[in-house]
Order: structure tokens, then C-alpha cells, then sequence
């Protein structure tokens, strides 16, 4: 400025002065770099339409997979008990008494009884299970974290593809619960992401229907409510609003309700109830209860002393009890926990072991940064794991402990690319192991898929239609459990000796060991249903300690009571037995028969019967 006068202001100024960058000059235009940009976006369209194909694909593959495999798979007795419970009993009856000897919360009972109901068929039920487990995937191919070829493989693994998904067992349920509660937590972890109530509703509903699927799913529903609990606390800390209480009420009576419908009676014979009915026995009699005391004390004097029948009944054999020391005793133990981390993976065990170890590894070192959940998501797997340590688990349910894992993965996933050089070796270490173990696992579901094909799963149809075509209007006795899964293919009563369609796992029926006084009637037909393990996937723990086939398979067909000597001993002889295999990974866990004993003319002379209801013939594939 050069002069400032009053009412008078002149500006000079001294470009020279000015700084040069400063100095506003036209840019001209550069065309490269917009077309540099278009063929990023036609990339990333490019990935993106690759990406949904990809998906549209494997869920085709996935449903056309599954619709081959229920199209020859035959049911076995696990699932024609729940169905015959469900067909066979009234809502309320079935809730709050039939089940509570079935070790099981209602979900699956309550579904059944629904299609039931609605006159869907025996056949028609696995195909309404098959379209829950579709929906599952989908929610995986949609939802999920994962890359690409996680998303391609891990659907046609063995549990989502065959064994949750062509066996109609409350297990197909697991994923449509489990992924969508997965999906809903993860979202609500991003940073500066409000607890939507919608989805805390949603959330609720999730893991109260989890909860009252099976031990298995209450587990799970307790270790994601961790997970939602942990992230809603974060929540408050940002000071955003948490409104919770609605489904925190809702869990917690869906929880109560699994305790009132799964707390065995007294008079339960199922393994599962009376473990149970034992621990709360022993905590009673630790709080001083007298009752319990002597309960327990009854039970133990029996246990030495073995069964004793009662007059006209046949003893229950003792089960080999195999002497081990110490040291044994403790590998058992430790075999027991390494069966639980690598039997739902891979049979491959050090691939498996190394797989869940950078599952953790991921979860602890990715931590909570960039909208992560961290360690805390790992709940839903490692509660189940911590759970199954010191209960039985059943070789088939293991597919629950593979797709908790999945869930936690999901949980636990990084949110974002990482910049740092061990982060980024650590993810692809962990989905080239991911990768193994798929690949192992849809290798499984090959196997087991062409041996359904190939090969029965088990004997019920084949002997269904024996009965209906040779021995229809004949007296037929029932003996074993399995032997319920010849039954769900008619539609009434089969055996004259059982009370019931459905097997009662009470103390009270004592349908076995009542065997002589139905014998002494002389039945036209006696039928046993039995198993025998499979010296490849006899128990969880079987991946790291081989069984001893000679004291498992001590019993033939697992005949506690020797009921099939016991027949041919007075007159029957075996004249059919129906067998298949439960396919499990690389073999298979069971071998399934039905037996079928008559009346030998060289042995016994011809009785006159009593004649039955005509059976119904049993329904065409």
C-alpha cells in the first residue's frame, strides 16, 4: 500500500512479491487420467458380476447337490423318532412332556408337528429340511466376510452339504440361525455404527430359536449373547443410545423355557438324561438335599451289583469296561480335546490343529481395530468346545462345532486390507488352510454322496417294504431302539409289544427286557433293531486314540439284552437282515440293521395267532 487516505484506499500490489505457487494458472486437460479411471471402474464392475456369479453358481450347485442327496438318502431313527413324536402327539403333550425324555429342547418337534399338520409326509419332510439348509448358504454367500473362494468351497463341505442338510435332523437349523446372528453382530461392529433396535429384536429372536434347538445350539446362543453383550457395552462407552432390555428379556425366557422342556424325569432311560439327572443329583446332595444322598447312593450300589430283572425278564448285559492306568487315562483326556478341535475339520490332523490354531491366532492379533470384534467373537466355538470336553459328543452333531467355527470366522474376520507385512501373511496362511480343509471336506461329501446313491444309509425302508409286501396282517413284535425307524413308514401302529409308535426312553416301558412274555405269544415276525461303530469313526476322539473293535462291537448289534439269541433259542430263526452305513467323512460311524426273525417249522410247532390291523403299505418314493 502506498497511500491510505480517508474515504480514499488504493491497493497496490507487487506480483514479484507473491508466492509462485500461488500464482493461478489454467491447468490443461488430461484425458489419460480419466481413462485411467473409466478401466478401474470397468474392473471393478468386471469383479463384481464375477463375483455374483460366482455365487449364483454355488448356490445352484449347492441346491441341486442337496436335491440329489435326498432324493436317495433312506432315514434313519433319529430321524423318524422326532417325526413320529411329532405326528403322534398334541402341541402342548409334546413340549412340556414327550420331549423331556428325548434330552432335547422342542424347535424341531414343533416344526414337524406344524408339517404334520399341514399332511406334508415322511418323504416330504427332509425336502421342507433340505430348503432350511439352502437358506442357510445363502445367507453365507450373501452375508458373509470371506473371499471368494472360501465363499466357492466352504458350502459344499460335509456338514452343510450332506450331513445338516440331506439328514432331516434338528441340525439343519443350526445355519439359518447361526450366519444371520453372525452377519447382524458383525455389522453392528463397525465404528460409529448405532445399536439398530431392529436388529437387536432380530438378534433376540435368532438366538431364542438357537437356543431351543438343541445342548448344542443353547451353548451357542449363550456364547453370541457374550459376543452381542461385549459389543453393546462398547457401544455405551461411544455414548451412543443401547435400548436392550425388550430382547434381553426375550433371550432369557426362551433360555428358561430350554430348561423346562429339557430337564430330564426321573424315570428317563436316555444316556444323555440320566448324565443329566446325575448332576443335579450330586448338586443337591453337595447343598445337604437327604433325598439326593440316598438316590445317589442307590445308583451306585446298583451300578456294582449290575441289573437285576425282574421275574419273566431278561438281564441287561454289563458294557466291557476297559481298565486303564493313569497315564492312559490321561492321553484319553487330552485325545478327548484334540478330537473336539480337528474331528468337525479335517482328517488330516496336524492340518486341522494348525487350521483352528490361525483362526485364534487371527482373532487375537487383528483385535478390535477397524470395526473388528476381536477374541471375544471366538465364543460360540470355543463354549461348545469347553462344553463337549466333559460331555458326550456324538460323531454326526460334530457338523455344529464346524459351523459355530464358521460363525466365529465370521465374527472375527479382518474388516480391512492391513498395511503391515506379518498381518497380510498371517490372513493368507489362514485361508490357504481354510482352503485345504474344504477341499478335504467336499471330498467327504463326494464320498458320502455315492455311497447314498450307490449304497443304503440304512435298513428301515428296505425292510418297510418287505413287511407291507410279504407279511402284511401278521403279528409283528419290536425290539431296539432302531427299530422305530421301520415303523415311520406306515402310517399307524407296526409292533403289538410297544406302547407307543415313537420309542419312550423311560425306565417304566421296559420293552427289551419284557422280550420273553412276548415271545411266549409266538409274533409271526420279530424284528431287532441294532447297530454296530465303525472301526473309522467309532467316537470324536477316535482321530487321535484307534478303537479296540473287539470291545466296542462286544454285543453283536449293540443287544443289550440278547434278544435275538434269546428268540433262536425258542424257536425263531433269522431270516432277513436289511443293512446299511451311516456315511461320516472318508467312511462311515455306523453300521445300521433291521433283523428279522420267524418261527422255524423244524423247531417249534405252528401256533395259531391272533390277527392284527392290516399294516399300511408303505409310501413310494
Amino acid at each position: 500500500m502506498s497511500s491510505l487516505r480517508s474515504g480514499n484506499a488504493v491497493l497496490r500490489a507487487d506480483r514479484v512479491a507473491w508466492p509462485q505457487e500461488e500464482v493461478l494458472r489454467p491447468e490443461l486437460p488430461q484425458p489419460f487420467l480419466v481413462e485411467e479411471e473409466e478401466q478401474f471402474d470397468r474392473r471393478q464392475i468386471r469383479a463384481a458380476q464375477i463375483h455374483q456369479l460366482v455365487q449364483v453358481a454355488a448356490l445352484v450347485g449347492y441346491a441341486a447337490l442337496v436335491a440329489v442327496g435326498i432324493s436317495f438318502h433312506e432315514p434313519w431313527a433319529d430321524e423318524a423318532q422326532a417325526w413320529l413324536l411329532a405326528r403322534d402327539q398334541g402341541f402342548w403333550h409334546l413340549m412340556l412332556h414327550a420331549i423331556r425324555y428325548e434330552g432335547s429342547p422342542g424347535l424341531w418337534h414343533a416344526l414337524l408337528w406344524g408339517l404334520a399338520r399341514l399332511h406334508v409326509s415322511y418323504v416330504g419332510m427332509r425336502w421342507i429340511a433340505g430348503v432350511f439348509a439352502l437358506a442357510g448358504v445363502y445367507v453365507l454367500l450373501r452375508w458373509s466376510p470371506f473371499p471368494l473362494i472360501l465363499k466357492a468351497l466352504l458350502p459344499f463341505g460335509f456338514w452343510l452339504a450332506y450331513q445338516d442338510a440331506v439328514v432331516a435332523r434338528s441340525y439343519v437349523l443350526f445355519a439359518i440361525l447361526a450366519f444371520p446372528a453372525a452377519a447382524i453382530l458383525r455389522s453392528m461392529s463397525r465404528p460409529h455404527t448405532p445399536a439398530d433396535r431392529g436388529k437387536l429384536i432380530w438378534l433376540a429372536v435368532l438366538l431364542g430359536l438357537m437356543a431351543n434347538l438343541s445342548v448344542h445350539g443353547f451353548i451357542a446362543s449363550i456364547g453370541f449373547a457374550i459376543v452381542a453383550v461385549a459389543l453393546l457395552r462398547r457401544k455405551m462407552r461411544e455414548r451412543m443410545p443401547v435400548r436392550m432390555r425388550g430382547p434381553a428379556v426375550f433371550v432369557c425366557c426362551a433360555w428358561l423355557f430350554v430348561v423346562v422342556t429339557v430337564f430330564p424325569p426321573s424315570d428317563v432311560d436316555f444316556p444323555a438324561g440320566r448324565n443329566l439327572q446325575m448332576s443335579s443329583q450330586k448338586i443337591w446332595a453337595a447343598f445337604g438335599s437327604k433325598t439326593a444322598q440316598a438316590e445317589l447312593a442307590d445308583e451306585k450300589e446298583a451300578k456294582e451289583k449290575g441289573a437285576n430283572p425282574r421275574p419273566g425278564e431278561l438281564a441287561m448285559q454289563p458294557a466291557h469296561v476297559v481298565q486303564k492306568t493313569r497315564a492312559e487315562a490321561r492321553w484319553h483326556k487330552i485325545a478327548r480335546v484334540l478330537g473336539l478341535l480337528t474331528f468337525p475339520v479335517s482328517n488330516f490332523r496336524y492340518l486341522a490343529l494348525v487350521t483352528c490354531a490361525l483362526v485364534i491366532i487371527q482373532a487375537l492379533v487383528f483385535g478390535r481395530s477397524r470395526g473388528q470384534i476381536g477374541w471375544i467373537g471366538l465364543m460360540p466355538w470355543a463354549l461348545m468346545i469347553a462344553l463337549f470336553t466333559s460331555m458326550y459328543l456324538a460323531p454326526r452333531h460334530a457338523g455344529m462345532l464346524w459351523e459355530a467355527l464358521i460363525a466365529a470366522l465370521w465374527l472375527t474376520w479382518p474388516a480391512q486390507p492391513s498395511s503391515r507385512g506379518y498381518e497380510r501373511w498371517l490372513r493368507w496362511l489362514t485361508v490357504a488352510a481354510l482352503v485345504l480343509v474344504s477341499i478335504d471336506q467336499v471330498q467327504w461329501t463326494a464320498h458320502a454322496l455315492w455311497d447314498d446313491i450307490h449304497k443304503p444309509y440304512c435298513g428301515d425302508e428296505a425292510m418297510a417294504r418287505w413287511l407291507s409286501a410279504d407279511e402284511a396282517g401278521k403279528r409283528i413284535a419290536g425290539f431296539g431302539y432302531h427299530s422305530i425307524g421301520v415303523t415311520s413308514w406306515f402310517h399307524g401302529p407296526l409292533y403289538f409289544n410297544e406302547p407307543a409308535t415313537y420309542w419312550i426312553w423311560s425306565q417304566l416301558p421296559r420293552n427289551d427286557a419284557r422280550a420273553p412274555i412276548a415271545i411266549a405269544t409266538h409274533p409271526d415276525v420279530i424284528i431287532f433293531g441294532g447297530w454296530n461303530w465303525s472301526e473309522h469313526n467309532a467316537d470324536i476322539s477316535e482321530d487321535w486314540v484307534k478303537p479296540d473293535l473287539k470291545t466296542l462291537n462286544s454285543v453283536d448289534l449293540n443287544d443289550a439284552f440278547h434278544i435275538i439269541p434269546y428268540a433262536e433259542a425258542h424257536g425263531y430263526r433269522e431270516t432277513h437282515r436289511f443293512c446299511g452305513h451311516a456315511f461320516l467323512r472318508g467312511g462311515y460311524s455306523e453300521e445300521l440293521c433291521q433283523v428279522a426273525l420267524q418261527p422255524d417249522p423244524a423247531a417249534s410247532p405252528t401256533t395259531a395267532q391272533t390277527p392284527v390291523t392290516s399294516l399300511v403299505a408303505a409310501p413310494s418314493r
